[in-house]
């Protein structure tokens, strides 16, 4: 793995159902297939707030290949290599499910080139085991939102930020001020 990359893999991270993954849809029931698609949208909605308090993430994907090497992986891709390294940081000391994540830097950049596009065509031979990702279908619009959401919650914690700046400040030098007359009175006593 590379020592500084703009995306971050975490490793078995999605805990997808491989007996499910694998099963085709004309096998599950229309409750089964909505369960399943809240169950997601929330865990990559929790994903991308939560790394988007990095930094801008540019790409978010979940690999649904059931082979144990890729088995759950989900990408994150960040604007800045910096904020990458800030999430890293905070997520290997992290856990989430009940299970430490495993987070380490990704040398993929592209994913347009680790797709498999015989599977974004519908007709992959190889299944859940195939080499190349199988990345998770997320709709564009809901993409969009969660972008919307992750630009007020760092506008709103800008503001907070700057605020409690703005009255350390104040507090300073209301401090610093009632310093100096004490020490001036104390000289004019003498």
């Amino acid at each position: 793995m590379p020592a500084f990359s703009q995306t971050l893999i975490l490793k078995h991270f999605w805990a997808n159902n491989p007996s499910l993954s694998s099963a085709p849809s004309a096998n599950k029931t229309d409750e089964d297939l909505y369960k399943e698609d809240e169950e997601f949208f929330d865990f990559y909605e929790d994903v991308y707030l939560e790394a988007s308090k990095f930094g801008v993430v540019e790409e978010c994907v979940v690999c649904d290949n059931v082979g144990d090497h890729m088995l759950g992986h989900v990408y994150i891709k960040f604007n800045d290599e910096e904020d990458a390294a800030d999430c890293l940081t905070s997520f290997k000391s992290r856990h989430y499910g009940g299970r430490m994540t495993d987070v380490e830097f990704s040398p993929v950049t592209d994913f347009r080139e680790s797709r498999c596009r015989q599977f974004d065509d519908q007709c992959c031979k190889r299944g859940g085991f195939c080499n190349f990702m199988h990345i998770k279908k997320v709709p564009p619009k809901f993409v969009r939102s969660l972008r919307e959401e992750a630009r007020e919650a760092k506008a709103k914690m800008d503001e907070e930020r700057r605020k409690e700046k703005e009255e350390r400040r104040g507090r300073s030098e209301s401090s610093g001020s009632s310093r100096s007359r004490s020490r001036s009175r104390s000289r004019s006593e003498d």
